[in-house]
This record gives C-alpha cells, structure tokens and sequence, in this order.
C-alpha cells in the first residue's frame, strides 16, 4: 500500500525513521528490542515509516520484519540493497529488479563477484583473516552469538564478505587499497569488517528520499539512528542525526554539526528515548 502520512499543522513536512540495528535498535549482547516497543508502535500508529537499515541479509530480516510487523522499506548488507514492497512507490522499472513481493534496487556489488576477489588477494599477500565463506555455522555462532537459525541467515550473504581481521593495522590498509583497485570497499562496522562495493547506508538514505518525495510530493524529514562507523554516512545524510551511545565503542565522529542527538543511554534504551524526544517536540 502507498505510505500514508500523518501531518502535523505546524510541520508540514513527514517523518521517516532509518534506523542500524545491532547496537541501536537491537542490544548488542542481547539482541533484545524490548525497551523500543512501545516507540515502534507509536511510529505506526502515527504513520511513521520505519526503515531498517543494516548490516544484516535480507534472509535475516525477513524474520525480524515479521516479528517486529514492520511492512515498510528496508536496506541490507550495509547499503547494498534497497528492498520495497510491491506498490509502496510508483516503481521506476528500469531501475529495479523483481523480487516475490518486492522490487530489489541494487547498489553494490554481488558476493560472487566479491569472494574470487578477496581470495586471491588473501593468497598473493598472505593476508592473515576469516570470512564468512571460511566459516561453518557453527564458528558464526562462536563469533555472533546467535541461534542457529540466524546463523545460518546471517551466512546467507548476496552483496558483502564480514571479515575477522587478524592481521596488523597497516596490513588492513594495504588490503583495503587492493580491493579498492577493483571497485570494492572496507567498510568497519561492530564485530567485522566488511567487505561490499560502492555503496554505502547513505546513499540509501538519498534514493529513499527521493522516492518517498516524488511518491507525496513533500520532502521528507530523515531521522536516523546508529551507533558505530558504517552508520556515519547514513546519520550524515539525515535531517537529524540520533547517535546511540555504546557500551562498546566511543561515538563515530560526523561531518554533520548540527541537528545531531548523542543518547545518554545505550542500545534500545537509547533509541527510545530520543525517538521520544524526536516525536514529542515534532508532533505535539
């Protein structure tokens, strides 16, 4: 169904919510989103969309997508793909690939085309790391914490290679200018480096934009919400930046000066509360 906004008489303008998930909308350890609830069912009832946007594959978030009731847009494997469902946008289908119930806009690179990369490069230099292909499910696990079922998800990658770095600093450089050389890109984000092509979570962010403002005919305002460095070009990119304190990391430095939320709290709790914060002095 097309995206029927609320307005507010004093903000003509819709919200869209984009938001990272592990360490953000999800606790980092836990995976719980409880603290989050009532925040997400407040965003529906309001006609707020929720995007997720991650480092996730989409195997994975067809499940939490569901659990969570969640029917809008949503972006995978760092920006790589922007999935939407059928009839949300007028579609443009030159642009798009076809997907059961969902049009699929490609922005990266394929993980077949990744993977014969990156190994090669691994034997010439004798680079020291483990990636996801190297990995039974049960080493996913090891490094993840996940159940067994969203290890197997989370090993179901289509446009990016997580990577365990075990090599030095300056050998991590060396591997990202080899891959630069063809078309790929390093990409830090919580537990492992990722390896995806020219893509990143903003530039998602920027044709979401644009589609939900030609879809309404009003520019959008963005809020978005993350908490470690693959979040950065997507809180750049938004109107208003929420960084989401971690247990685990210091907060990711921005281009953005202005509109930028740092929360006091951390993971879900975090989210909540300037999510709140966001609706009660844009809304009320």
């Amino acid at each position: 169904m097309p995206v029927d906004y609320q307005f507010a008489p004093h903000n003509p303008r819709p919200l869209v919510v984009m938001t990272d998930l592990d360490g953000t909308l999800l606790d980092h350890d836990t995976y719980s989103y409880a603290p989050a609830v009532p925040v997400m069912e407040r965003l529906k009832s309001e006609g707020i969309p929720l995007i997720l946007n991650t480092s996730k594959t989409a195997a994975e978030l067809n499940a939490l997508r569901e659990e969570l009731q969640n029917s809008d847009p949503y972006v995978v494997e760092n920006g790589s793909a922007i999935y939407v469902p059928s009839g949300y946008f007028a579609a443009k289908p030159d642009e798009i690939a076809q997907k059961p119930g969902n049009e699929m806009h490609v922005l990266g690179a394929l993980r077949t085309d990744i993977l014969p990369i990156i190994q090669k490069i691994r034997t010439d230099e004798k680079f020291l790391f483990t990636g996801f292909a190297d990995m039974e499910v049960a080493e996913v696990i090891a490094y993840t914490g996940l159940s067994e079922t969203a290890a197997t998800q989370a090993a179901t990658r289509e446009f990016s290679e997580p990577l365990i770095w075990q090599d030095s600093a300056h050998q991590l450089r060396k591997f990202e200018a080899l891959i630069a050389n063809h078309g790929l890109r390093l990409l830090k984000g919580g537990r492992f480096v990722h390896v995806i092509g020219a893509c990143d979570k903003g530039k998602c962010l920027h044709w979401l934009r644009e589609r939900f403002t030609c879809s309404s005919g009003v520019q959008p305002v963005f809020v978005a919400l993350g908490d470690s460095q693959n979040d950065v070009a997507m809180l750049n990119a938004a109107d208003i930046a929420v960084i989401v304190r971690s247990s685990h990391q210091k907060p990711p430095d921005l281009e953005k000066q202005s509109s930028v939320i740092i929360t006091e709290e951390t993971g879900p709790q975090g989210w909540a509360n300037a999510l709140t914060q966001i609706l009660d002095e844009t809304l009320i």
